[in-house]
């Protein structure tokens, strides 16, 4: 899957009390109270700047946790941000673009008053030179970039990290930051768990990088720097790039820090915190070990309450960033209330005019590798009208047949979609392979979702249509030749039945496997991010096409193959 980008065509947000679980947001916070503090917390976005938009509700996207961020300014609450890391996405066809998600999502985090951001995985998988290259050397201003364990290597010997990663006034990866938030004093670490820094060595994605041997040393080090650091913090939160289980162990030992925001065990997260409790934390005290998912779609809520004693009272609450958050009003006055949308709009301008499009590899369609004599290429779904005029016909009425016009017309936040190959794939025949869609004026034929996205290169087949092996290639969900989807009325009763009562109906294991291929296939596109409705047995009908009949030659009444 190749993450999208936008929203399209989004309306005002739905007005009704945000709520998770059934509960309300804040509901069990100190009532008519303001924090005294409150920091967003955030990681593992991997590229996602938006959602993509083809299908509602979805979550997530820079947009929106601006204007959540928004509505808590404008309750008189003072607000801050951190983000564990991962940024750079898990997968990019053109590691120029991702390096461009990468430094706009961090002037977007800026925008909104991030302290710090940590450093993940896909960071050190593009190298972090290249990441620092686009934010942290041009600009020497929050978010600063932590990972204090991390140190350079050259001749086979650690560099301090001071050394291999020089700034003007500090290093370009440092150990802490120190803010004021409200009248809260905050401090935020970043470190490299153990199962991470051995993933990164292990893959040598960086000969040039090395960690702390002990990170209990390198700990001590730093807990003693925070008791004696004259902003005397009150809140001290660690970025810990490792599971939960290391970060729990952390906390055991180490109760300085009141929170750790650590690595989610899976892309949705735990509504609540774990609550650490060890030996070494005074009487009453306990540090949060928090998870807030993947690709931005929820971000977390520290709240902190000054005690009248000394110290902060600490409450959490996990957000869902749904449609509520949509920023209201026309485009023009959206672009104007949210800082974030023009950074999304600079963005699709430059994938537009760096032409990030030409650099997306073409590869073979596995048509094209199983029969490389014939040069299969693609030809566009007007050439199969000849012999299919119905499934034509079927075909211009389907939302596929112009699929191209949403990019183009459609989508906003931002605009010009259809320069982007991360969601042209979806909306074009054959992008990605060779002699598949490059763009509007040189392959204007391929424009939108046609007979060939799903039955690959046509060409063999128009030119010779009785050949059994290139008949097997364009449908290859079959496991024999003349497999076939449940008829209409099949599909038709599935939608309208619930989990419990489909498990009920009798499919053959065959029809189960053919009925499971397609959808796999159809989920290519259709996929949890981009459409989270989708069910094969909802679709299909929508698109139902029958078989070519047996002679292979034209089917003008659209009759089944019996």
């Amino acid at each position: 899957m190749r993450p999208t980008l936008g929203n399209a065509a989004d309306p005002p947000p739905v007005a009704k009390e945000p709520s998770i679980g059934g509960i309300p947001l804040f509901a069990t916070w100190p009532q008519n109270q303001k924090p005294d503090a409150a920091i967003v917390l955030s990681g593992e976005t991997f590229g996602f700047l938006q959602p993509c938009g083809c299908s509602r509700p979805q979550k997530g996207g820079l947009e929106r946790r601006e204007q959540f961020i928004l509505s808590l300014k404008a309750k008189g609450w003072p607000v801050a941000g951190v983000d564990l890391g991962d940024i750079y996405p898990e997968t990019v066809a053109v590691m120029d673009q991702g390096l461009l998600k990468y430094k706009m999502t961090m002037n977007a985090l800026r925008e909104m008053g991030y302290i710090a951001v940590g450093v993940g995985k896909t960071e050190f998988k593009v190298e972090i030179d290249r990441i620092l290259g686009e934010y942290a050397l041009q600009k020497e201003k929050p978010p600063f970039t932590l990972a204090g364990n991390l140190l350079g290597l050259a001749g086979g010997k650690p560099q301090p990290r001071e050394v291999r990663f020089p700034g003007a006034t500090r290093p370009m990866v440092d150990v802490a930051e120190f803010a004021t938030v409200g009248s809260v004093s905050v401090s935020v670490v970043g470190i490299i768990g153990k199962s991470v820094s051995e993933d990164v060595a292990k893959a040598n994605f960086d000969s040039s990088i090395t960690f702390e041997k002990n990170n209990r040393d390198f700990l001590q080090k730093v807990v003693a720097n925070l008791a004696a650091n004259p902003k005397k913090p009150e809140l001290n939160i660690l970025l810990f790039q490792g599971t939960s289980e290391e970060a729990r162990m952390v906390a055991m030992d180490w109760p300085q820090f009141h929170v750790i925001l650590c690595l989610a065990d899976d892309s949705e997260p735990p509504q609540y915190p774990t609550e650490v409790t060890g030996k070494l934390h005074p009487a009453g005290q306990k540090t949060l070990v928090i998870q807030v998912g993947h690709k931005g779609r929820y971000v977390g809520i520290l709240g902190a309450f000054k005690k009248a004693g000394g110290g902060v009272d600490l409450k959490y609450q996990l957000v869902p960033l749904g449609e509520e958050y949509i920023t209201p009003g026309t485009e023009a006055e959206a672009q104007k209330a949210n800082p974030i949308l023009p950074i999304l709009e600079a963005y699709a301008k430059q994938v537009r005019d760096r032409k990030f499009i030409d650099d997306v590899p073409r590869v073979p369609h596995p048509a094209q590798i199983l029969q490389p004599k014939l040069n299969l290429t693609y030809i566009g779904s007007a050439k199969c009208q000849n012999c299919h005029a119905a499934e034509f016909v079927k075909w211009q009425g389907t939302p596929h047949s112009g699929a191209f016009n949403a990019l183009e017309k459609i989508a906003k936040r931002p605009s010009l979609r259809q320069f982007d190959g991360e969601c042209i794939v979806c909306h074009t025949v054959g992008f990605g392979y060779k002699t598949g869609y490059e763009d509007q004026i040189k392959t204007p034929q391929l424009m939108h979702v046609g007979c060939e996205s799903c039955h690959g290169p046509g060409s063999g087949h128009a030119a010779d249509p009785k050949n059994n092996a290139l008949l097997a290639l364009q449908a290859p969900w079959q496991q024999k030749p003349g497999d076939r989807l449940p008829d209409l009325a099949f599909m038709n009763k599935m939608a309208s039945l619930n989990g419990i009562q489909r498990g009920q109906e009798k499919i053959a294991p065959a029809q189960l496997l053919l009925i499971n291929k397609a959808s796999e296939m159809c989920m290519r596109c259709h996929n949890h991010e981009n459409d989270p409705n989708f069910d094969l047995y909802t679709y299909w009908p929508k698109i139902h096409h029958t078989a070519p009949p047996k002679n292979n030659g034209p089917n003008p009444n659209n009759q089944p193959n019996k």
